[in-house]
């Protein structure tokens, strides 16, 4: 209930946030126009802050008032540029506000993306390693001059900006190249994992008598280890009451013992060494067996899902991601090839198709519904988008442990926040192509200098690399685990 509760305070602020907008430009005049724009800030700011504190920070005790405020602008900042992409397609606010908008968001997320973020970034680490704030201050300086020069040198060669060299263009259209290769890299991944996982034909069949023989072979496997572990310690306490052997051997009697009975000890001492490689080894095979028999329930436990009606559900609806993501790949080389950038989402572009193919739409205007359908996309992009990347980042920060330094937790929110800003800066960018010409003025006005074609053509190119990598690496692993472990010593097979 309390989870439920967070993302109802969260949800609720940024939807109060789109009403208020949507309500003072209703009334009308700039005056008003500039409430709007400012509640709106203000509404989103508070959900980032609720955000960070109660969902990601819950756990932990960090009181980083920077931290968190930064964290929070560019939360707010995000969803502004998302909101605004909504209030273009709905006339919301004058053209002026908006634009001014426009550029008020993407001025402050491109200074704190490239300026702000990552000062604090290397100023925090060398906090965590300890050192001083005055020495810390100074060479997080030095790492954030490094970092803006691999920032500026890596994107310097792209075509990506135009003519007008300003700041803006500058960073926005750098921030973009990062952010659009981040989003093709997980594209291609969820282009190819998603058939691979949600489809019964990649399953991999799995019986009780499969789960039974590894369980045998992970007892017997620890099993071995107890006894070796235990005849360690018995040859240990054994050279351990030996006289002479603990440091007792200066004198005369020592002296013989060193001449009569080194050998003994010696030969001891190889054995413990012996058992000691051998105990590591089967302690490896046994980390393996875990997981293995971890991956063998969860296939059995998905067997079993697939055989429930909500499991044929999802078969199915694989079957129809499956084809949009071949779909996909297939038309990412094509527009490789051809050097073409798509104009239409291919789902507005399949249901025109359908319902010409169909007829009896001639009384329909067409385009208005087309842009319609274009326009529920859109909001259906940013809601997946923005749920699917919240969702991410919380699972990665909750892989630490929450007994990790402070310093560590605020790294880890600033790496986040950072990586939010150039995601949504870049889906701006790439969703500018899917709107209406009409409704793309006010962002082409602020970044009119910059190539968006090259972001479709570089997002199309990293995908395709991105998907055909990880079918290399799917197939590879699915072909190893397909492999009889014959390097598995022969004692460690069950009867």
């Amino acid at each position: 209930m309390s989870a439920l509760k967070e993302i109802t305070e969260v949800g609720g602020l940024l939807g109060l946030g789109l009403g208020i907008g949507i309500l003072c430009s209703g009334i009308g005049g700039w005056f008003m126009d500039a409430v709007g724009i400012i509640a709106t800030l203000v509404l989103f700011f508070a959900a980032g802050w609720i955000f960070l504190s109660r969902k990601v920070l819950k756990d932990h005790e960090s009181k980083a008032w920077l931290v968190q405020g930064l964290f929070s602008t560019i939360f707010m900042l995000s969803f502004s540029m998302f909101s605004l992409v909504l209030f273009e397609v709905l006339g919301v606010f004058s053209h002026g506000v908006r634009w001014f908008a426009w550029k008020f968001d993407l001025l402050i997320v491109t200074v704190t993306l490239i300026f702000l973020l990552p000062y604090t970034f290397c100023f925090l680490i060398f906090r965590y390693m300890e050192w001083p704030i005055q020495q810390s201050a100074l060479f997080a300086s030095g790492a954030w001059l490094v970092y803006l020069w691999a920032f500026y040198a890596i994107t310097n060669s792209l075509p990506i900006g135009g003519a007008s060299g300003s700041f803006l263009v500058m960073g926005i259209s750098r921030l973009g190249v990062l952010g659009v290769t981040a989003m093709a890299i997980t594209s291609g991944f969820g282009a190819v994992n998603m058939p691979r996982t949600n489809l019964i034909y990649f399953m991999r069949p799995v019986e009780e008598h499969h789960i039974q023989s590894l369980e045998k072979r992970l007892m017997k496997t620890m099993d071995m280890i107890c006894a070796k572990k235990k005849l360690m310690l018995e040859i240990e306490h054994k050279k351990r009451k030996e006289p002479g052997s603990a440091g007792g051997g200066w004198g005369v009697g020592g002296f013989l013992r060193s001449v009569t009975g080194g050998g003994e000890d010696r030969n001891l001492g190889s054995s413990l060494a012996i058992m000691q490689s051998e105990v590591e080894g089967m302690q490896e095979v046994s980390s393996e067996m875990f997981e293995e028999l971890h991956e063998l329930r969860m296939a059995r436990q998905q067997m079993f899902f697939k055989r429930t009606w909500k499991g044929s559900v999802l078969n199915y609806l694989g079957y129809f991601f499956s084809g949009y993501c071949v779909y996909k790949i297939t038309m990412a080389t094509i527009n490789i090839i051809f050097n073409r950038v798509a104009q239409v989402d291919p789902v507005t572009r399949w249901v025109g198709i359908t319902l010409a193919t169909i007829g009896g739409f001639e009384t329909v205007d067409m385009e208005g519904l087309l842009q319609s359908i274009s326009f529920v996309l859109v909001g259906v992009l940013i809601s997946l988008s923005i749920r699917g990347f919240l969702q991410l980042w919380l699972k990665i920060f909750r892989l630490q442990n929450a007994s990790y330094s402070i310093y560590y937790s605020n790294m880890l929110v600033l790496f986040m926040a950072w990586m939010m800003g150039v995601y949504f800066v870049s889906s701006v960018l790439l969703m500018r192509m899917n709107l209406p010409v009409t409704y793309r003025q006010s962002i082409t006005e602020v970044l009119g200098d910059i190539e968006f074609k090259f972001y479709h053509q570089w997002f199309d190119f990293i995908f395709i690399i991105s998907a055909l990598f990880f079918v290399a690496t799917f197939y590879f692993l699915e072909s190893t685990k397909s492999k009889p472990q014959n390097d598995m010593p022969d004692y460690l097979h069950s009867d």
